[in-house]
């Protein structure tokens, strides 16, 4: 039998490492939020500048991070592309690497190595695709590709794509609502890709999806210092790896309005060494029509793994009903940090949480937020542990703060 460890029941006279609590929710949920009148703290997309360390290589080719960086790769070989409305030139040539273009819409197919691809120019109607089991990258310099018909990038190839937001730079990218697929393959984001996305640069990147989602990985992905990154998505999950993601920096903004959209979604670990995420969910609960006890509520940011966070700032908002700030199915591990999640939303098909571990959870230090109005601010189904040295812990029916 499962057991909730809630805090809000917590009793500082038996405060602990491991802190319980079998509280059942009152019924009359109104009546409860009458009595505890808590205000949250306010979270908002934020696209202030961060002052950030220097972003350092690894330099160790044993490094098991070492194929992240792109500086480690002789990037000798560079095709130009320019879109320019229902058109696009391509300016080099690399003998082996193959370009069809159809209007704007490109197909790239690479088998020769590591290729430099510069991305810059506005098409309402136009995307790049790509094939080959080859690494690239992609310098995107101003480029604003729309496709009303599917993902504005994608990548079919299983090796890592290197996106590079060069300094100073906006770069847009739109999908469409309606996706013509194409047997077999994939293609379920904006921009999408069937091996890792490695995010670096000083530049911006706005995407905005209506059709799938705003930002996919069937690998990992990973995003350093410097970069800023804006995810808008009315349809599914706004920035999603299967195999894990490390945000070891920059400034990422997520917003999602789709029923049971996940703000950030990992698959496999998720790490967070730096950098400042926000991610605020507005859709509701999803029903599934076959069987309508078959449900998902949004999430701003879901984990199937571990989930640590080292440093960085990470602030969390889900409005929706049965919304959840975390959601996380195993393990989480605070070190350092700020987190704060905050669930605003009705519990009509679910309970709204501003933390829900289903494994355990564990903090030596940092700060850490949690709060819903409807329903308890956290949720554990593991054991937690609170490591002895913090300044503030602070708990009610809707609200927990832990402190170092």
């Amino acid at each position: 039998m499962n057991k909730r460890f809630y805090y809000f029941g917590l009793l500082m006279t038996v405060i602990v490492l491991a802190l319980s609590s079998c509280v059942k929710d009152d019924t009359d949920l109104d009546e409860v939020i009458k009595q505890y009148q808590v205000q949250p703290v306010e979270i908002e997309l934020d696209f202030s500048a961060l002052a950030e360390a220097a972003d350092v290589p690894v330099t160790d080719e044993d490094d098991i991070a070492y194929n992240d960086y792109v500086e480690n790769t002789d990037w000798n070989r560079v095709i130009n592309i320019t879109f320019n409305g229902e058109t696009a030139t391509v300016d080099g040539s690399v003998p082996g690497l193959a370009i069809q273009r159809n209007g704007a819409h490109l197909t790239i197919t690479n088998i020769v190595g590591p290729i430099k691809f510069v991305v810059s120019g506005t098409t309402a109607n136009g995307s790049l695709k790509f094939y080959g089991d080859k690494r690239f990258q992609l310098l995107l310099n101003g480029a604003d590709i729309a496709n009303p018909k599917g993902a504005a990038i994608n990548n079919q190839g299983g090796k890592s794509m290197y996106i590079v937001l060069a300094e100073g730079s906006n770069n847009h990218l739109v999908d469409g609502a309606d996706y013509i697929m194409v047997d077999d393959e994939d293609q379920k984001a904006a921009l999408f890709s069937e091996g890792q996305i490695i995010f670096s640069g000083k530049g911006s990147l706005t995407v905005n999806a209506v059709g799938r989602g705003g930002i996919r990985s069937d690998d990992y992905i990973r995003v350093r210092p410097g970069v800023k990154i804006h995810v808008n998505s009315t349809a599914l999950d706004g920035l999603r790896a299967n195999d894990g993601i490390t945000l070891d920096g920059g400034v990422i903004n997520v917003e999602t309005s789709g029923a049971g959209a996940k703000g950030v979604r990992s698959g496999g670990p998720l790490t967070i060494n730096g950098g400042r995420l926000t991610a605020i969910t507005h859709g509701n609960t999803r029903i599934e029509v076959e069987d309508v006890t078959d449900t998902t509520s949004c999430a701003a940011l879901y984990c199937d793994t571990l989930m640590t966070v080292n440093r960085g700032v990470i602030r969390l908002k889900a409005t929706g009903d049965g919304g959840k700030g975390v959601n996380a199915k195993q393990n989480v591990v605070i070190c350092g940090g700020s987190l704060e999640a905050v669930a605003t939303g009705t519990a009509e098909d679910k309970k709204p949480k501003g933390v829900k571990i289903d494994g355990n959870f564990s903090i030596s230090a940092g700060y850490f937020y949690a709060y819903s109005k409807r329903s308890d601010p956290m949720e554990v189904l593991g054991t937690t542990d609170v490591a002895a040295g913090y300044k503030t812990l602070d708990h009610g029916p809707k609200l927990l703060i832990i402190a170092y």
